[in-house]
């Protein structure tokens, strides 16, 4: 029996291309319905075509109704009903592999398929005996494991056995079977109980939609989400009277087929559909059964299309999509994409102003709510010191480098504790005395010692603690 794969969504910081167009989404609605109430033989072996996309009124379906309809005839006949409770569940597994039953395979599931071809898997062969079993008047109930599906019969006596359909011999597995070969030998066969452990008993509906479970899930797994959409859609439908385990676990499987198709719209990089995509389930089918693992993966999706968008420089549009959902986010989640968002949307608006004007609006954000996280702090703060250092730097490059140490002076005002700012001033300061010294050694060459000596002391009452300036001053004051 087919098991569902969950896709595992991780957080992307890389920068992704924005999908923006629409989507053509699966249809929400179930692939067909079914009547309400209780099933007879035949409607089981009908909704097990449906499941298997073999429409009810199709010729296919049709044909393959009539192959049950000539089993089911044997096994209502006085001949068979006159046989013990024991000897007919028996004898419908012989009859089924004497008929039907060719070629065991693992994922055919299909009804249709089996009655055309033979080859059947546990779910299949299981339903067409537990539908002639229930058609011979035997009391049988449907079980499901993990891995594995089959039949349970209830004796009138109180005794239960089991029914192996995936084996000609499965009646009562663990018991030693008298097979004859020939007239003077005999051999035995014991089929063992593989596969039982975690069973568990299912009604009826979600037994057959048991059909639908596997073929969505090999449609999942083949991204296929057109047929798997719909069809795991019709299981939440048919099973809608069920149980309330059995119902949940229909319910499972449907949002794990649903959030697949979300996880891959997100891998594709197109994580504002996969937003739009998962609140049209809710729309439709309400909360997630697995609540925390569908808020686990919307958050996820969230925190992707934030940064995806953020990242190629589209804050504004994920400000947009962002307001959408974010009633659905965690407080905690919301906070850290507002932040995201908050900051991108700053570094965007400050690329296309002046430093001066850049500046501005930094510090003007600063007393915004977002602002008082501590790693949005930070950014702004090195945001600021990038447009003072950007500031300066056109200053430094046309050789003022004085004019460049007093505008980081005064960013210094407002970032007292930036030791990128004062390095850069530090920098700033030694590359004026560094051209003071020039300066003085072309003076102090060219024997101009009294305008060498005033640039000197011009320059030591700016840098009076410059070592190379003072040095300057020693040599001069040695030669006058």
């Amino acid at each position: 029996m087919r098991k569902f794969l969950q896709i595992t969504i991780f957080l992307f910081f890389s920068c992704f291309l924005f999908g923006g167009e629409g989507a053509n989404f699966p249809s929400l609605e179930p692939l067909f319905s079914f009547k309400d109430g209780e099933l007879s033989s035949e409607d089981l072996i009908l909704s097990g075509l449906e499941f298997s996309f073999c429409p009810a009124d199709s010729d296919l379906a049709k044909e393959s109704l009539e192959k049950f309809r000539a089993l089911e005839e044997q096994v209502k006949s006085d001949a068979f009903m006159v046989l013990s409770e024991e000897e007919r569940g028996e004898k419908i597994l012989s009859l089924i592999y004497e008929n039907t039953l060719r070629q065991y395979s693992l994922n055919q599931t299909y009804i249709d398929v089996m009655f055309q071809k033979g080859t059947y898997n546990c779910v299949s062969a299981s339903i067409l005996y537990y539908a002639l079993a229930k058609s011979a008047a035997l009391k049988v109930h449907a079980v499901e494991t993990p891995d594995h599906a089959f039949c349970t019969l209830y004796l009138s006596d109180g005794r239960k056995i089991d029914v192996e359909t995936t084996n000609p011999n499965g009646f009562n597995p663990g018991t030693k079977k008298n097979l004859q070969s020939n007239a003077n030998s005999t051999r035995y066969q014991i089929v063992p109980k593989k596969y039982y452990s975690n069973r568990h008993e299912i009604s009826e509906r979600k037994f057959i939609s048991l059909v639908g479970k596997n073929a969505s899930a090999m449609l999942d797994e083949k991204r296929d989400y057109k047929k798997a959409v719909p069809l795991a859609a019709a299981r939440i439908d048919f099973t809608k009277d069920c149980p309330k385990e059995d119902k949940k676990a229909v319910r499972i499987d449907f949002d794990t087929v649903a959030m697949n198709y979300a996880v891959l719209f997100d891998r594709q990089k197109k994580s504002d559909l996969a937003l739009d995509w998962l609140d049209l389930v809710e729309n439709r089918w309400g909360k997630a059964e697995n609540q925390p693992f569908y808020q686990n993966t919307y958050e996820s999706i969230a925190y992707n299309c934030a940064a995806n968008l953020t990242n190629q420089k589209q804050a504004g549009t994920a400000q947009k999509i962002f307001d959408l959902h974010k009633e659905k986010i965690s407080e905690k989640n919301r906070n850290v994409i507002e932040g995201m968002i908050f900051y991108a949307l700053i570094d965007e608006q400050t690329k296309k102003v002046s430093p001066d004007e850049a500046i501005s609006l930094i510090q003007e954000k600063k007393s915004a709510p977002q602002a008082k996280d501590a790693a949005i702090s930070r950014k702004l703060i090195a945001l600021e010191e990038y447009y003072w250092a950007e500031k300066a730097k056109v200053l430094s490059k046309d050789g003022k480098f004085l004019e460049a140490a007093e505008i980081l002076s005064e960013g210094l005002k407002s970032l007292p504790n930036s030791r990128n700012l004062q390095t850069i001033r530090n920098q700033n300061m030694n590359n004026y005395a560094v051209n003071i010294h020039n300066q003085f050694a072309d003076l102090f060459n060219a024997k101009k010692l009294d305008e060498a000596e005033a640039l000197l002391n011009e320059g030591l009452k700016i840098v009076p603690k410059n070592g190379t300036l003072q040095r300057d001053l020693q040599i001069l004051r040695s030669r006058k």
